[in-house]
């Protein structure tokens, strides 16, 4: 059903909320049947009006609401985007167990009313009926505040570890307020979870296991570890994308496209795995059979546009990356990319303010703070330089001191930038291999190879076994003529890569030299 422009679904597992309804009452006559039937609909309609409470504030914060969906253990409100400002979060967080408060203060009212000024002396067949109504009120006050407690419990992502969210991200910034936030969950959730186990309370459990699952949400390093095991049992194709072993999961991905040939998803996923081993042309075939089988994806429509970015097609790039926010007008990825067109441009001033628009709709990504970094450090605002390099870090020292190979091109113009974040990065982390990688990488992005290769044999000593840095230390001594120690260093990327496309790489430039 629709309320407003929002729709409203109610998950197939509210089927089983009947059953659980038929346990706790017993009903055995037309009375308790009865107040088991207003019970249930009030169950639900507290849980409705809970996330309604949600949504009114969302739209109060001028955020839109896609839907909210209702299901056995709870509700769930679907904002477009999460909003920007922590004191929107916490009056959307808020919102909800401020409904129940209200809802529970009437039922108790209505319950003191009829019990106080119920009329003595009544028919024994009316005085039943009072009584049903007097427990319903009763039992529906008892309700909303089981709700309101549990809810306001610290624990992310329940409306109390929300609102705590919120006040420390007010506080101490988005990266503390995550981290904090962890781990005051992680032993409140274990309280519960015992509580569970001791009541055996299986639906509590239930929830435990959720709830553990969107904690993890709050560290990139716990994401990446739930992201890779769910993909390892459900969607193998996905986890060796994870792993960065992108040949072996395009060939997954080949065998989904043979089973499910009008799936736009899977030329899409597939297109990805080839731009990340530079097979741009494979890439472009399969992004384009996606648009034709989908003109409205702007996943398709984003790609489609960032290899034209590639190619310094600028004009038809920022079409592609408009068409695809037409479609999705809260995705931070055309924001990034506009941004990147900028740069190149060196308009630096309007390219940090759609990097601080993209941030503020995906602010998980690594490569966002690095490239906004960059902007300041060109403006010559090197704290808030050093600010976003530290931030990028905190996320993922792997994504934010290394870059994919179709991302190397970010680097050239700006290496008096990589020189100083590489130089920071290796003060704070000597025995970080990450560290001389990523700034090797800068060197050879603008040609200065000898400093290259220092800086991938210093990464060599603590890494022995990386097979992308003697690709990388190879193609410099490629470039000073040096064709011994190239087809040295290919070598040894041939015999320690283990990802098929490092040792197709390490095999083709072998046969160049």
């Amino acid at each position: 059903m629709r309320i407003g422009k929002m729709d409203v679904r109610f998950h197939f597992s509210m089927i089983f909320s009947v059953l659980i309804t038929y346990f706790i009452f017993r009903p055995v006559d037309f009375r308790s049947t009865l107040l088991a039937l207003l019970w249930l609909v009030g169950f639900v309609l507290c849980i409705l009006l809970h996330e309604l409470g949600h949504a009114l504030a969302a739209k109060l914060a001028g955020v839109e609401v896609k839907s909210i969906i209702i299901w056995l253990l709870g509700g769930l409100t679907n904002l477009e985007r999460k909003p920007e400002k922590p004191l929107h979060n916490l009056a959307i967080s808020a919102a909800g167990p401020l409904v129940n408060v209200f809802l529970g203060f009437i039922f108790v009212a209505v319950y003191i009313l009829l019990y106080v000024f119920a009329p003595r002396g009544l028919e024994p067949e009316l005085f039943i009926w009072v009584q049903t109504f007097i427990e319903l009120c009763f039992s529906l006050a008892l309700l909303n505040i089981i709700l309101v407690v549990f809810n306001l419990l610290p624990i992310y992502p329940l409306d109390g570890g929300n609102i705590m969210h919120a006040v420390l991200d007010g506080l101490f910034g988005k990266s503390n307020a995550d981290l904090i936030t962890m781990l005051v969950s992680i032993p409140v959730l274990l309280g519960l979870i015992a509580f569970g186990l001791r009541t055996h309370d299986y639906l509590l459990l239930a929830s435990c296991v959720l709830i553990a699952l969107a904690i993890g949400t709050l560290n990139r390093s716990v994401l990446r570890w739930i992201n890779l095991g769910v993909n390892y049992l459900f969607k193998r194709s996905g986890y060796y994308y994870l792993q960065g072993d992108y040949e072996r999961a395009a060939q997954l991905y080949t065998l989904e496209i043979e089973r499910e040939p009008e799936q736009s998803a899977h030329y899409l996923a597939r297109a990805a795995c080839l731009l990340n081993v530079m097979q741009k042309e494979r890439a472009l075939a399969d992004i384009e059979r996606a648009l034709k089988l989908n003109p409205k994806s702007y996943v398709a429509l984003e790609l489609r546009g960032e290899l034209c970015l590639i190619e310094k097609d600028y004009e038809t790039a920022l079409d592609y990356f408009s068409r695809a926010q037409e479609v999705s007008p809260n995705w931070a990825v055309p924001y990034f990319d506009r941004a990147s067109i900028m740069m190149d441009r060196q308009e630096y001033a309007p390219a940090l303010l759609e990097l601080n628009k993209a941030i503020s709709l995906m602010s998980q990504f690594p490569l966002f703070y690095m490239v906004r970094s960059m902007a300041h450090f060109k403006l010559g605002n090197l704290d808030a330089a050093h600010t976003d390099q530290d931030a990028a870090i905190r996320l993922s020292d792997k994504d934010a001191l290394t870059v994919s190979p179709i991302n190397l091109t970010l680097y050239e113009g700006y290496l008096d930038w990589a020189e100083d974040y590489y130089a920071r990065a290796i003060a704070k982390m000597p025995r970080s291999f990450l560290a001389y990688q990523g700034r090797a990488d800068a060197y050879r992005a603008n040609k200065e190879f000898e400093k290259a290769i220092a800086d991938y044999t210093h990464a060599i000593q603590l890494a022995p076994r990386e097979a992308d840095l003697y690709l990388g230390r190879g193609k410099c001594y490629q470039a000073l003529n040096n064709p011994e120690k190239a087809a040295a260093d290919f070598q040894s990327a041939f015999a320690k890569a283990n990802k098929l496309h490092l040792k197709r790489q390490a095999e083709e430039l072998l046969k160049n030299i």
